[in-house]
């Protein structure tokens, strides 16, 4: 007869799988917990706004710092968090990019000088930022894209000055998509070899943002409403199988995309007061749309992880 295991080690065998489904079951929520928060500007009294994070879980509202705040990007890791602050008075350029920690220390600014520096995107590593520059301080100036690594060196245009912004890093690292006005629509542009690709040719096409798994862009548009007013779209990452996702009489504009690429989060400013955002989130398929935020705001990130 084969011996059989002692009850002490059939006991401790047993204690060691809960306490590993225990550690992996904790590591899987405190993964998902993470991916369900949202960054947003909220405008706070007079011309000051301030950058927020809220859980989706709890419903909680964090203030993580005020200022003169715009377009803010998480780090691919969720760690840290890029946006755009102002030396001006009332929040007039010039404008900069900045990064801090993700509970709001650790502030580090990147860029200077006496010009217009907005719309930070991450590469996929972590290890660079693109952003939009402005040839000089003057509001309409030509505007291009540059690159410059976190520790604030190696600063490197990547296109020539014209009319771009809202770029947004695609996952595998190759292109980076934006919008123009000159001509119209949305392109990307090779890291690499700089060669640039339209994909769409509407003039109002704008705020592009590549899906997690980089199969889709989701983007702002007003081609279909007579009035003009923006919707959010996808597309597949070659500028086909344009789909519309909201048709609300309002302005829908900025999406960020969920981590696992299920929902997108947009601002708008549905309700009674038009110049008053709300932050809502819905379906990757357009369904299910909701508002999650009392508070006003604008440019919503979702974060990645």
């Amino acid at each position: 007869m084969e011996p059989q295991p002692q009850k002490s080690n059939r006991i401790r065998i047993l204690a060691l799988v809960i306490l590993g489904l225990t550690i992996i079951g904790g590591s899987i929520f405190y993964s998902a917990w993470r991916s369900n928060q949202i960054i947003f500007i909220g405008v706070e009294k007079g011309s000051n706004s301030g950058l927020y994070r809220l859980d989706l879980f709890s419903g909680s509202l964090t203030l993580l710092a005020s200022g003169h705040f715009s377009n803010p990007a998480w780090s691919p890791d969720g760690k840290r968090i890029a946006y755009v602050s102002s030396d001006g008075e009332h929040g007039s350029p010039p404008y900069h990019i900045s990064v801090m920690d993700s509970d709001g220390g650790n502030i580090q600014q990147l860029t200077w000088g006496q010009t217009r520096h907005y719309s930070p995107t991450w590469s996929p590593n972590g290890e660079q930022i693109a952003f939009i520059g402005s040839r000089d301080y003057e509001g309409g100036s030509p505007l291009a894209i540059f690159l410059i690594n976190i520790d604030s060196s190696g600063i490197k245009q990547l296109t020539p000055y014209a009319y771009y912004n809202y770029p947004s890093w695609s996952p595998d690292g190759s292109k980076i998509a934006f919008y123009t006005f000159a001509p119209d629509g949305i392109y990307t542009v090779d890291v690499e070899t700089a060669e640039i690709h339209r994909l769409t040719d509407q003039w109002n096409d704008m705020f592009p943002v590549w899906s997690p798994d980089g199969e889709y862009i989701a983007f702002a548009s007003t081609r279909d409403d007579p009035n003009d007013h923006f919707d959010i779209y996808i597309m597949r990452n070659d500028g086909t199988g344009i789909r519309r996702l909201t048709s609300d009489p309002a302005h829908d504009r900025q999406p960020s995309w969920s981590a696992d690429g299920k929902r997108i989060v947009f601002e708008s400013n549905r309700g009674p007061e038009d110049w008053i955002y709300h932050i809502y989130i819905m379906n990757a398929d357009g369904s299910d749309q909701k508002r999650v935020t009392e508070k006003n705001g604008t440019s919503p990130a979702w974060r990645p992880r």
